[in-house]
């Protein structure tokens, strides 16, 4: 199934939305990716991808090849790369001194770092607090890169921690304008009047999509400050304020707290106004979808680098894409998308993705692909064909959660790693770096 987009005044933007029957031979949703676990392309093997097995110890290879998964215990942690210290990284005069760096032994292949830096760029990236023997495993997989990690705080009203492997450059790196707001206050000004002095929060927290009795907790909280006149003990504050955080609820009236809408988000992680807006979409579909997106601000700095490689554009294959954060940052910067596939199970997600590709007067081609296990060998081929190649990869960790963890979780505990979905990444970036090294 093709979609085409025409914009008579702007040239001919196109959308493609790849659709491969109802006989597939597996239905993904947003909601059920475990059935993801234990399945692959028949025609992978990992004979083809001598680069992750020269660089990852402890894994059953011959196991894998046979379609079993590597599982998170089948790890050697003995042989990790990982030191046991943290280097905390301090924020200059610049302001671009942001990021805190885990210590890595060196690599003991000299001649690693010029491989590495070959094109395809390719760019990891979680918004969720990963355990360090995550990352040690993620770094495993990526040539034993050493993760940047960077507090959102610096670049917006978000507080989130974040962490990337990449094998861009570093240098020269820009921030992206118009900056967004940096604290509440300035992304809400109307909160301003009615915020107490003993409410020191500047920054949201997190982004909670839970809706479920918010009315009647902000109608308590309402009860307890106006019975009080305002005046609480610090044990009343301290309650008030944990709800606060953990449902991001903002003053908009003397003694009235409301959680912060969809579009206020929008703007604090910088995507254009309505970004997730449509009319069937409800209130949490929207939370949701916005919950563990990339803040477009901080992925354009890191992303920045390549407006001056690219000054024509550049071609883009873009794993769990969610709503578009890696199009609107490399939008924001003024580089041209020549083309952009991206593989996302949700529709909603992928309406998003098509609506802003057609609003931006984007004219370059968007294609869509709902499920990454139907991105074989052959299909990736095809596309190397079609678009010459890719100039950038770009995965975000999708944050699957079963039900009984979205229950318990709060605003603090996030979800952790699932490296099945993130294998599928690796087999892909090294698919498609074997396809440019042929091409040289």
């Amino acid at each position: 199934m093709k979609n085409h987009v025409r914009n008579n005044s702007y040239g001919l933007t196109t959308v493609k939305t790849e659709d491969f029957g109802a006989d597939a031979s597996s239905q993904s949703s947003c909601a059920n990716r475990d059935g993801l676990q234990g399945k692959r392309p028949k025609e992978e093997n990992f004979d083809d991808f001598p680069d992750v097995v020269s660089n990852v110890r402890g894994f059953d290879f011959e196991g894998i090849s046979k379609g079993k998964r590597p599982k998170q215990e089948s790890i050697d942690d003995s042989s990790s790369c990982l030191g046991s210290t943290w280097l905390e990284g301090k924020v200059g005069t610049s302001g671009t001194e942001i990021v805190t760096k885990k210590s890595f032994r060196s690599n003991p292949s000299k001649g690693l770092d010029q491989v590495v830096a070959k094109p395809p760029y390719f760019f990891y990236g979680s918004v969720v607090n990963l355990s360090q023997e995550s990352w040690a495993k993620i770094s495993q997989f990526l040539y034993v890169l050493e993760p940047e990690f960077v507090n959102s705080q610096y670049f917006s009203a978000l507080t989130r921690k974040e962490g990337y492997v990449h094998n861009l450059p570093t240098e020269n790196r820009f921030h992206v304008l118009p900056q967004p707001p940096m604290t509440i206050e300035d992304a809400i000004p109307h909160t301003k009047r009615w915020w107490p002095s003993w409410d020191t929060r500047k920054q949201l927290s997190c982004i909670n999509p839970e809706t479920g009795g918010l009315s009647s907790l902000c109608d308590r909280l309402g009860r307890v400050l106006t019975d009080s006149r305002g005046l609480l003990s610090s044990e009343q504050q301290r309650d008030i304020l944990h709800h606060c955080r953990a449902r991001n609820l903002i003053w908009v009236g003397q003694y009235k707290l409301a959680p912060v809408e969809p579009q206020h988000l929008e703007s604090i992680l910088g995507y254009p106004p309505n970004h997730t807006q449509f009319d069937d979409i409800n209130l949490n579909e929207r939370l949701e979808s916005l919950r563990h997106c990339f803040q477009t601000d901080v992925l354009g700095y890191h992303l920045s680098v390549l407006k001056s490689m690219f000054p024509d554009g550049l071609t883009v294959l873009s794993l769990f894409s969610g709503i578009g954060g890696v199009e609107v940052a490399l939008h924001r910067l003024g580089i041209r998308l020549k083309g952009v596939v991206c593989i996302e199970t949700s529709e909603t997600r992928r309406r998003i993705q098509r609506r802003w590709w057609g609003s931006s007067q984007q004219t370059g081609e968007l294609m869509q692909i709902d499920d990454i296990q139907r991105l074989t060998t052959s299909k990736l081929e095809n596309l190397f064909a079609k678009f010459g190649g890719f100039d950038l990869l770009i995965c975000q960790n999708p944050c699957i959660l079963s039900t009984s963890q979205k229950a318990s979780m709060d605003g603090e505990n996030l979800p952790g790693f699932d490296f099945s979905l993130f294998y599928e990444f690796v087999r892909i970036l090294q698919r498609v770096r074997s396809m440019m090294e042929r091409k040289r």
